[in-house]
């Protein structure tokens, strides 16, 4: 008898990191010069559907693409080869809640949509008086943001580029989880949309390339997030376990 102990996945012959061209560079290119050239234009209307505090464009994909990240996590969750690894379950877990966070607090829990009234106590401790936690502490907006920055540029921006000139990055036991490098344009827009505006404004410079700048930068970053879940399922797909110590019983 046979049995074999599969701590490892191995590739198909497929490219799972794959995808068209559309979604992984046009789409994010033609984002960025959108709200870029609306908001120079017409900042009126940039404020007005874009840049609602509310239920601006942008708010709005703050709350859709971490919502459709949390029901993608749940599906890799219930995929075979994700619960044969007890470490990337629990990646899958944190990013399924990580983004049900997201989506749950960008929107206020509903709030911005269904018009509800805050508690008198809650808005007492919410700086903006609406029912969610981000308003209410850094530990709760600035220090999540901050780590999910550091995330984007070492994951999405440093890792891609190291593993071009030593490809054993992605030979790895969480090779599996690692940033494709399609996932570069949208890190790289993620950092030029905020950073471009610390440029301008340390040198003096009376403008901006984008309104509402960290609002376009969340909106990167969420996507960024969602493209690595969807590349994380097809590379689960085209998957199949490998045996790494195997014994036989007579």
């Amino acid at each position: 008898m046979v049995t074999q102990d599969s701590s490892t996945l191995a590739p198909s012959q497929s490219n799972p990191d794959h995808l068209p061209k559309w979604v992984w560079l046009w789409l994010p290119l033609a984002v960025a010069v959108v709200l870029a050239f609306i908001g120079q234009v017409a900042p009126d209307f940039y404020s007005v559907w874009f840049g609602s505090e509310e239920r601006g464009v942008l708010e709005l994909s703050h709350a859709l693409i971490p919502l459709a990240g949390f029901f993608l996590s749940l599906r890799i969750l219930f995929m075979p080869q994700v619960r044969s690894f007890k470490w990337l379950w629990l990646w899958v877990v944190l990013a399924a809640l990580g983004c049900l966070y997201i989506g749950g607090e960008e929107a206020s829990w509903g709030q911005h949509y269904m018009q509800w009234d805050t508690p008198e106590a809650w808005e007492k401790i919410n700086d903006q008086e609406e029912t969610n936690l981000h308003n209410t502490s850094s530990w709760f907006d600035q220090k999540p943001r901050a780590l999910l920055e550091i995330g984007v540029i070492l994951g999405g921006i440093l890792i891609p580029l190291a593993a071009l000139k030593r490809p054993e990055i992605r030979a790895t036991k969480f090779a599996i989880i690692l940033p494709p490098l399609i996932t570069l344009p949208t890190a790289v827009l993620a950092e030029f949309s905020k950073t471009s505006e610390r440029i301008l404004s340390a040198i003096e410079f009376d403008g901006l390339i984008f309104s509402r700048a960290s609002e376009v930068q969340e909106t990167f970053f969420f996507y960024f997030i969602l493209l690595n879940l969807v590349i994380l399922k097809r590379r689960l797909r085209a998957s199949k376990p490998l045996a790494q110590d195997s014994s036989q019983e007579v």
